[in-house]
């Protein structure tokens, strides 16, 4: 019994990780940002994004029209590196312009869903996730962690102090340096995650929960070739223990065979516990909100039969949405993480 209570109570206290690539963001504002901006996927990039002049003047060997294939190629040449530099200030041009719709969106629901213990994780650039973070900040503070594996137009390095915060606050909080952007991680063969202090320590904070975590959700994630050494990177984490207790999710539209078979082998960790979903609302964060290691647990290590009463809807307003989680804040105020 005394082992039993253990197994569920430390379980319980694990993180929920999510993992998000640009699929994710493309879900969240479907119909463009605010102002009907679109968030570039790899194919077609610089097109999507109006600068497919910048290449006029370029000899590429590459045919694709993929922005890693194109980058890749451009970075290995010293002649093009006024090129280079001018695609990578659009791309930050295009990201910083970003804004999230004003009503509630995924990302809103997906940050309200989880709590402190759990973490964010995205390889995008743009400023979406902060945004989202920043308004349902004034429904609850116990949100998630927050990790820009890629870095992130939004966010402030204080070169002085060595710490980071959002960058439209301009100025460091402790010595009053001003903010730069780091530098974002751009979509290179061999990707050098060292190459400063923030991507650095974002990567060392992601293997800490890539290691605990008892549920993993990849959100729109599809691993590019230019990914290679951080799947392999994430799946030597991964792999430290064999995990039969856990759970990965995939949320894509993909078919199922061909996303089983790219991620077979993170699900052989855990004795194959991988469910797939072409929606954030089919997964363990829309039946149990804040609660989804707690319904995990109750149900496949507890054994329990029931269902969720307070499920994930879609919310037209904040309010609506706040009066949503409400029941579940106020059991928060007692440390109170029951299913309701």
């Amino acid at each position: 019994m005394d082992t039993t209570y253990n197994i569920i109570k430390n379980m319980k206290a694990r993180p929920h990780l999510f993992i998000l690539g640009a699929g994710a963001t493309k879900a969240t504002i479907p119909n463009g940002d605010k102002n009907g901006r679109k968030s570039p996927v790899m194919n077609n990039f610089l097109q999507e994004i109006g600068q497919e002049d910048l290449l006029k003047k370029v000899s590429l060997k590459t045919h694709s029209n993929n922005i890693e294939s194109i980058y890749s190629e451009l970075v290995e040449n010293p002649e093009y590196s006024e090129t280079m530099s001018k695609i990578e200030t659009a791309i930050i041009s295009h990201y910083q312009q970003m804004e999230i719709p004003i009503e509630p969106t995924l990302y809103d629901y997906l940050i309200l869903s989880l709590r402190k213990k759990d973490c964010i994780a995205t390889f995008n650039w743009d400023p979406l996730l902060i945004q989202a973070y920043n308004r349902v900040n004034k429904i609850t503070s116990n949100l998630p962690e927050l990790l820009f594996l890629h870095g992130c137009v939004a966010v402030g390095l204080c070169e002085s102090c060595k710490c980071f915060g959002p960058l439209v606050n301009k100025f460091c909080p402790k010595c009053g340096q001003e903010y730069i952007m780091p530098k974002l991680l751009f979509p290179v063969k061999n990707k050098n995650y060292n190459q400063n202090l923030f991507i650095q320590e974002q990567w060392q904070v992601f293997d800490y929960y890539l290691e605990n975590a008892g549920i993993v959700t990849i959100w729109g994630y599809s691993a590019p070739n230019s990914d290679i050494e951080a799947k392999e990177r994430m799946l030597k984490v991964f792999s430290n223990s064999f995990r039969k207790l856990d759970q990965i999710e995939i949320i894509d539209i993909e078919e199922h065979e061909l996303l089983t078979n790219k991620w077979k082998s993170f699900a052989k960790q855990t004795n194959f516990h991988l469910q797939i979903f072409s929606s954030l609302l089919d997964t363990l964060i829309a039946e149990f909100p804040r609660r989804s290691i707690d319904g995990y647990t109750k149900r496949f290590i507890e054994g329990w039969w029931g269902k969720s009463t307070l499920t994930l809807k879609e919310c037209k307003t904040f309010e609506e949405l706040k009066v949503l989680f409400l029941p579940l804040l106020i059991k928060e105020r007692d440390n109170n993480f029951d299913i309701i």
